[in-house]
């Protein structure tokens, strides 16, 4: 008789770029008690990180389900605390009082993880000030080390940052989970097998730095961009089919809708409130409450204002949104839900990749904004985007008033000869000249762009260039 044995490559995922925070939870598990809040957007890493680290330690890991009710919760964590610490049964930590006291008085080395800890506001707001009194009244041999993470944010700065915050200055520390930087993705994508540095992009402007994503992208062995967009996305049992609808009804509920026509509205381009509220069925005063969820609790979009503007006076605001994955559904997604759910896929993929270098132009901008920031925030501590009403637009806008040296830079997503380059920086020049509190000041334009002929003549000549690969090495 012939076997045949059919062998299933198994991926395995490293753990990346968490080394500061793990020696941070190694040196608080030393000195327990300890008290860390972990936060930070959904999905970029909060539990794995929890994992990684409690991996061979004796640990609780404990979920708050806003759907259970306090009753449910507290009877399974009671039976997850008694399977995990062999307790008799007659010991009773079934109830929040009960349950609290206990581990903030358990003489044992143990490590307690309770996943989306703000969501106790919602199903039992008692548990919240309960842990605050039963921590303050933990006893010296107490060996616990409690970590609470959350992802909306908004809700973790109201328990633990705010100054009335009935957690506030319990925790040791507040770890805040950024997603991964476009250096840092590269390298893990590297390491990935994804060597060609286009791919790396497009996948970057696809995914952004959410860690969650790429973990997908090696579960269902995509091979590349395309082999994403086709088995992530546009595919009967894409797992991030309802990615974005399925985050939002968990957040707003019966209000997502509302919440997606926002991001769509944002992703198409509409930054500032009345655009947004002319393709939704928001009115402009009605949009704040909105804008603070989608801000401050979800964390997918932001609020900026132009450069040289006071924040306090600037109405000059626009909205962006900061989550490549959430831009990319609501600009490509949301607008043909309809045919996206039956199925109608082939148009899509067809819109995507005809779009695709026109839809990532900001994207890039993004990137490159973020990785110049880092490098010129020394020279000019006033850097930024700047525009003004009439719609005209400054990429990049450094000032440094003290030294009285301006540089203005335009972003370009493609390859530019030095004819092209020379007409860029001559029309960035003229733009300069329309803003406010720079006269008179030493100035420079320059560019940045994947490639620009003749950088040298251009330099030469006093303009500053940079290209995509010296960002990104």
């Amino acid at each position: 008789m012939i076997i045949n044995i059919m062998i299933t490559k198994i991926i395995i995922m490293q753990f990346y770029n968490r080394q500061k925070e793990l020696e941070l939870m190694e040196l608080l598990d030393q000195g327990k008690p300890s008290f860390l809040v972990i936060t930070g957007k959904r999905r970029v890493g909060k539990t794995e990180l929890i994992k990684q680290f409690t991996g061979n330690r004796k640990a609780l890991y404990l979920f708050v389900d806003s759907n259970k009710s306090i009753d449910i919760l507290m009877d399974e964590f009671d039976r997850l605390l008694k399977e995990k610490l062999d307790l008799p049964d007659y010991i009773k930590v079934d109830e929040p009082e009960n349950f609290l006291k206990f581990v903030t008085s358990y003489d044992r080395d143990l490590i307690i993880a309770i996943d989306e800890f703000q969501r106790f506001r919602k199903v039992y707001p008692s548990f919240i000030t309960q842990l605050q009194r039963y921590w303050d009244m933990k006893p010296d041999n107490c060996r616990v080390f409690l970590i609470v993470s959350g992802s909306s944010i908004g809700m973790i700065r109201k328990i633990f940052i705010e100054e009335q915050a009935p957690l506030f200055k319990r925790a040791d520390n507040i770890l805040t989970i950024k997603p991964f930087t476009v250096p840092e993705t590269f390298e893990m994508l590297d390491d990935m097998g994804i060597k060609d540095p286009e791919e790396k992009l497009n996948l970057y402007f696809l995914f952004g730095g959410t860690i969650y994503y790429y973990r997908l992208f090696e579960k269902y062995q995509c091979t590349g961009f395309d082999d994403a967009l086709e088995k992530l996305i546009f595919s009967e049992f894409a797992p991030l089919k309802n990615e974005v609808r399925d985050i939002l009804i968990e957040e707003f509920g019966k209000e997502h809708s509302t919440y997606y026509e926002i991001i769509s509205a944002i992703s198409q381009g509409r930054c500032s409130m009345s655009e947004i509220s002319d393709l939704t069925h928001v009115s402009s005063s009605s949009l704040s409450s909105y804008f603070y969820d989608l801000i401050d609790l979800l964390g997918v979009v932001e609020h900026r204002i132009p450069v040289m503007d006071r924040p306090e006076k600037s109405k000059r605001g626009r909205y962006f949104l900061k989550d490549n994955f959430f831009r990319f559904y609501g600009r490509f997604v949301y607008p043909v839900y309809s045919q996206y759910m039956a199925g109608n896929y082939s148009p899509m993929l067809g819109k995507v990749r005809k779009e695709w270098q026109s839809y990532t132009g900001k994207i890039f901008e993004d990137i490159v904004r973020e990785l110049l920031v880092e490098k010129m925030i020394s020279d000019y501590p006033d850097i930024g985007s700047w525009w003004n009403r009439k719609g005209d637009e400054i990429d990049i806008l450094g000032v440094d008033h003290q030294g009285k040296k301006v540089l203005a830079i335009e972003v370009k997503n493609k390859e530019l000869d030095e004819s092209e380059a020379r007409e860029i920086l001559e029309l960035t020049l003229d733009k300069t000249k329309l803003v406010r509190g720079i006269s008179g000041q030493k100035l420079k334009v320059g560019i940045v762009a994947r490639k620009v002929k003749g950088r040298k003549h251009l330099e030469g000549d006093g303009f500053p260039v940079w290209e995509l690969e010296e960002l990104i090495p």
